[in-house]
């Protein structure tokens, strides 16, 4: 088949539908398909590298900064190039990763020469509308109208988690619902991948005392990722480890307000922000951590944990439907309801020798 990924995120930009985007193009590529990314431009892509990749074809569609979603971009959804470019390589389907910019334009392109549409629904906008305009203009109810909508305007929908489907029950959908979990490429996160002379490079490249014991938060830098909610638990878990470090990986509109945080509380040297890393060396990274820690209850398919886990990194994380079958207490990962119970688990992963 000819299958056309329409997407508002991808490489260099690190998020979980980037990834997911990536795999799954790579993937279906070697299965004998021909996968066509499009996406909007990126000032920090490199086109030529792009051009250079042998597994899929990206193109980028002009766009601009979302001011209240900085630094996320969105495209104009009517281009006459990409009715040239479906014409072109004889669509088959068009997947879309959004139902935004990108995915407009897909609806746009898609309708003249009657191809289907099929979305994987990523994002629960309930939990991002304190984006526009503190959360004051756009109501819950407002953002499962336009989930209905979208959605329903497809052929059919793939949710990466039953927590995704319910939602989209919730919301109205009637279109067929597949649940089909995003893949994973668990070969450049092995731990046998990464030996102790590569991981020790890195912490002295980051000033990392080996004998710190280091907690691995990784992803978006923002509010819904309940970042804070991990930086202010810090105070209490240094009276018990005083050489504990919270690692913090990714960028986002929320680092500048979560380094004041930390200063206002007294743990800004306890917490190391490392900003973006190449998504070819995530698997190296997570080899810094000693534990992984995620405080987020807006994921819809928790990527990050999966790769922890393949990292073989112990994991606390907060409870949360989309984990329910994967982490169980004291099984698979420690899991916590309230904010005060961070610290005592962490302590108790930490110091166990049977985790390290």
């Amino acid at each position: 088949m000819n299958i056309a990924i329409f997407t508002d995120t991808y490489f260099p930009d690190i998020s979980g539908v980037a990834s997911s985007v990536y795999t799954l193009s790579t993937e279906l590529k070697k299965r004998g398909h021909n996968v066509y990314i499009f996406t909007v431009s990126d000032p920090a892509a490199s086109l030529e590298k792009e051009e250079e990749e042998e597994l899929t074809a990206v193109y980028r569609f002009p766009s601009m900064p979302i001011l209240f979603l900085k630094p996320k971009r969105a495209a104009s959804p009517f281009s006459i190039r990409i009715m040239r470019l479906i014409h072109k390589f004889k669509i088959d389907v068009i997947h879309t990763q959004t139902e935004f910019s990108m995915g407009y334009m897909a609806r746009g392109a898609a309708a003249p020469f009657r191809i289907p549409i099929v979305p994987t629904f990523h994002t629960m906008y309930e939990d991002y509308l304190h984006y526009i305009a503190n959360g004051k203009l756009i109501t819950p109810s407002f953002a499962r109208q336009y989930t209905r909508a979208f959605c329903n305007a497809t052929a059919a929908v793939i949710a990466p988690t039953e927590k995704t489907a319910d939602f989209l029950n919730l919301c109205g959908v009637t279109k067929p619902i597949y649940i089909i979990p995003t893949g994973i490429d668990f070969t450049p996160l092995a731990k046998e991948n990464h030996p102790a002379e590569e991981t020790l490079a890195l912490k002295k490249k980051y000033h990392l005392d080996p004998s710190w014991p280091l907690i691995l938060c990784l992803g978006r830098i923002a509010k819904e990722k309940s970042i804070d909610v991990a930086i202010s638990q810090m105070p209490a878990l240094l009276k018990k480890l005083p050489e504990a470090r919270l690692i913090l990986i990714g960028s986002g509109p929320d680092r500048k307000e979560l380094e004041d945080l930390a200063e206002s509380i007294g743990v800004r040297e306890h917490v190391i922000f490392l900003g973006v890393i190449p998504y070819q060396e995530i698997g190296s990274h997570y080899r810094l951590g000693d534990v992984f820690l995620c405080c987020s209850q807006t994921e819809t398919q928790g990527l990050t944990y999966y790769e922890a886990m393949a990292a073989s990194l112990p994991i606390v994380a907060r409870k949360d439907e989309c984990i329910r079958k994967i982490i169980r207490d004291r099984v698979d990962g420690r899991l916590f309801e309230q904010p005060d119970e961070i610290p005592e688990i962490l302590y108790e992963v930490l110091t166990d020798k049977k985790t390290s």
